[in-house]
């Protein structure tokens, strides 16, 4: 929105250059926090009240040229009833026009109100990535513990990094708006801001940031059960490499003693040698064989 319509209530600012920061601050009197700024993780950098506007920052979800989700800081700032949102990152609840979120801030008659709709917005997007998270995470359960088939778990394992990955990033996004919706909550006096509706935003993003946690225990047991199966893997084939070591070194041995050719050992050249040869290549794997099954060392 151009920041010359007094009617505008939210000014979101994308990418923003010097031009855009300078035009906002000089019509709201604020100061837009520079991009270092926006991504410290101290609470003083976050959440704080700055020539009566007030500023929070919350690490949200987004796509980038619409390539795979990332997360970024994006501010929020009251001012004079209106709100200014700084952003590199595009969350869902930012496409006008699009979702619920659209439709809350549609009907918005403050900027207090249009931050409760971005919230809000956010928050529904987080519970769906987790819901998707959890429904990958039980498909994937089921079918590397599958008896019929086995799947390839290498590629199994890179498919829970994905849903870990997307676990951690989407916890990450809830605890940031918990600790926003606490600041704003301490401060709704002064910008507007409805403390029922805050608290109900509140509980729901606490729900959503435990749901997340009790996932990550899940992946974590799911990921050692997957590099137990790769372990067990690997067990059997050197299992079958030790097989074929004790039916071809033997009989190597032997055939290497045979070949010698030593003046002293004359029973090589009666006619008899060969067999006997022949005979101890077959009993001396065997044997082995006999006394692997005994101990059971391939049981």
């Amino acid at each position: 929105m151009a920041c010359d319509d007094a009617a505008a209530l939210w000014y979101d600012l994308e990418s923003p250059d010097e031009g855009e920061e300078r035009e906002v601050e000089a019509s709201l009197g604020i100061d837009v926090p520079t991009p270092a700024e926006r991504a410290a993780f101290e609470e003083s950098a976050r959440y704080y009240e700055e020539r009566d506007a007030l500023h929070l920052t919350a690490t949200l979800l987004g796509r980038r040229d619409e390539g795979m989700l990332v997360s970024g800081a994006v501010t929020f700032i009251l001012a004079k009833g209106k709100l200014v949102t700084v952003r590199q990152v595009r969350p869902r609840a930012f496409d006008i026009g699009q979702g619920r979120a659209s439709a809350r801030i549609g009907s918005a008659q403050t900027g207090a109100d249009v931050l409760m709709a971005l919230v809000e917005g956010a928050a529904e997007r987080l519970a769906d990535l987790l819901a998707e998270a959890t429904r990958d995470a039980n498909a994937l359960s089921l079918q590397v513990f599958a008896k019929e088939h086995t799947p390839d778990l290498p590629d199994a394992l890179r498919e829970l990094g994905r849903i870990g990955a997307l676990a951690a990033v989407a916890h990450d996004s809830l605890s940031s708006l918990q600790r926003l919706l606490v600041y704003a909550r301490a401060s709704k006096g002064k910008h507007g801001l409805d403390v029922a509706r805050i608290s109900a935003h509140a509980r729901d993003v606490g729900e959503l940031e435990r749901i997340a946690e009790t996932l990550q225990p899940r992946l974590s047991y799911l990921q050692d059960a997957m590099l137990g199966l790769i372990n067990a893997n690997q067990t059997n084939v050197l299992k079958a490499l030790s097989l074929a070591t004790i039916a071809f070194v033997p009989p190597t041995l032997i055939a290497s003693i045979f070949g010698m050719n030593f003046k002293a050992m004359t029973w090589f050249d009666e006619p008899w040698g060969p067999w006997v040869g022949f005979a101890l290549m077959f009993a001396a794997p065997a044997i082995l064989f006999a006394i692997a099954r005994w101990r059971r060392w391939f049981s």
